[in-house]
């Protein structure tokens, strides 16, 4: 169906519990709106009782498809706009929903038995025996991120995701399982990784370490390159690592940067940028499996602060590269600050600005609206943080849309509950939720997990 067609039935139709902050167009301008609502989809294997457990997305322009990781279903789903946007699933044997069994009660989080499958995906109430209880970082599929290879070895188009101790490689149209490469953390995930399409390495995080580590592939030789320890000092680990993206500045091999969001150093606690030269990963090739190195020796690494702005913390998940010079970083303060969305020089390192639209997760720029596109799935009308929500401040989850050139919020769609992951392609915007509403997490109008689909201009 075309974007016109899917307008004018969306505009002419009610649709139920949803409010809309950027209204349909009038009959004389066929153009739709940035955040208007198109569609919401169903995934298989998910209804009202079955809890959706995603993570972050990807778009692939090639292929004219969307991508999500599922770990309810222990999938990555599969969006085909060409096919009135239809869901499938690729099953190559994720991990799914996991955690640790509690031997009793009053035994802490942490002393049990890891990696015990939890089928629904959803915290069992503490007290029960035995408590099953989902750990984030012993879960996954978690970031899947779209891979071409050019060149002589293994050429072709990929899917790279994180799962629990390992880097899944698959044939993107089929799905098929081409190589699985283990993590230093056999027990933790690996989670949101970024690619490097000039000098064609793939890195990927794995922020619940000890001490919080990227993954470096070769996508060629589908070999690890290292394992780059981001502790700064040495022995000082970060408080976590976060989302990446790779800046290929010149486009001249070995010129470009990864970028990676850093929730804290011994620098800069409460959250920086880390750049990370491909020339530094180009150096250490072959390397291994087992080749460590840490991130303070690297030469030409940068660290930008993201302790500027309106409260001066940033608590930093997803990251973009925007139009020009810009890049981009969510905070998701905690409670009583307010939430904020950075923008920042990626030549410099300097803040530009911080915007009052942070709360979230993944976040994406998409350059033919020239608008950023925020999961704010933790939004509140006040703007001030509430965490997670409570009975006496629940959150109202937001797609939420900065334009480009002001650099302000130009507008906000409600979304559903716990919609922390949001990708731009085909004209759409794509944003997952989970079952709702919440009378904590919001979600009005969204009343089953699925996959809301709004536009992009």
């Amino acid at each position: 169906m075309q974007l016109r067609q899917i307008r004018d039935l969306v505009c002419g139709t009610a649709v139920s519990g949803l409010v809309l902050l950027s209204g349909c167009s009038s009959s004389s301008n066929p153009g739709t709106s940035p955040g208007l609502l198109s569609n919401v989809l169903t995934v298989p294997g998910i209804s009202s009782t079955t809890t959706y457990s995603f993570d972050l997305g990807a778009y692939d322009p090639a292929s004219n498809k969307y991508y999500v990781t599922d770990r309810t279903n222990k999938s990555i789903d599969v969006v085909d706009l060409n096919n009135g946007m239809t869901v499938s699933q690729f099953k190559p044997g994720f991990t799914g929903c996991a955690g640790e069994e509690r031997l009793t009660p009053l035994v802490a989080v942490g002393a049990g038995v890891q990696n015990v499958p939890i089928a629904t995906c959803a915290s069992t109430a503490a007290g029960v025996f035995p408590a099953l209880t989902v750990v984030n970082d012993q879960s996954g599929p978690d970031g899947v991120d779209v891979v071409t290879v050019t060149g002589l070895v293994n050429p072709g188009n990929y899917l790279y995701a994180g799962d629990v101790g390992n880097v899944f490689i698959l044939n993107r149209a089929t799905g098929a399982l081409v190589k699985k490469l283990a993590t230093l953390t056999p027990t933790l995930r690996a989670d949101e990784g970024c690619y490097d399409p000039v000098d064609q390495i793939y890195a990927i995080a794995t922020p619940g370490a000890a001490n919080p580590y990227m993954t470096f592939i070769d996508a060629t030789t589908q070999l690890i390159i290292a394992h780059v320890i981001m502790d700064q000092p040495v022995g000082t680990p970060s408080a976590g690592l976060e989302a990446c993206v790779f800046d290929a500045k010149t486009g001249v091999a070995g010129a470009g940067v990864f970028y990676v969001n850093n929730d804290g150093s011994a620098a800069f606690g409460n959250g920086e940028i880390d750049g990370i030269p491909a020339a530094a990963i180009i150096a250490l090739k072959p390397g291994s499996a087992a080749t460590q190195v840490q991130f303070t020796t690297l030469a030409g690494r940068t660290m930008w602060s993201l302790m500027t702005g309106i409260n001066g913390l940033c608590d930093p998940t997803g990251i973009a590269l925007g139009p020009g010079t810009d890049i981009g970083a969510m905070c998701r303060q905690g409670v009583g600050l307010q939430l904020t969305f950075q923008i920042l020089n990626r030549t410099t390192g300097a803040v530009v600005t911080s915007i009052n639209a942070g709360g979230g997760d993944q976040i994406t720029y998409d350059a033919g609206s020239n608008n950023w596109f925020l999961a704010t799935s933790r939004w509140t009308p006040s703007g001030i943080s509430c965490g997670g929500g409570s009975a006496a401040c629940p959150l109202t989850p937001m797609l939420t849309v900065v334009n480009g050139s002001s650099r302000t919020v130009s507008a906000r769609a409600l979304s559903g509950n716990n919609s922390h992951s949001v990708f731009t392609g085909g004209g759409f915007v794509f944003s997952p939720f989970t079952n709702g509403p919440s009378a904590t997490a919001g979600g009005v109008g969204f009343p089953n997990g699925g996959i809301a689909v709004f536009f992009t201009q």
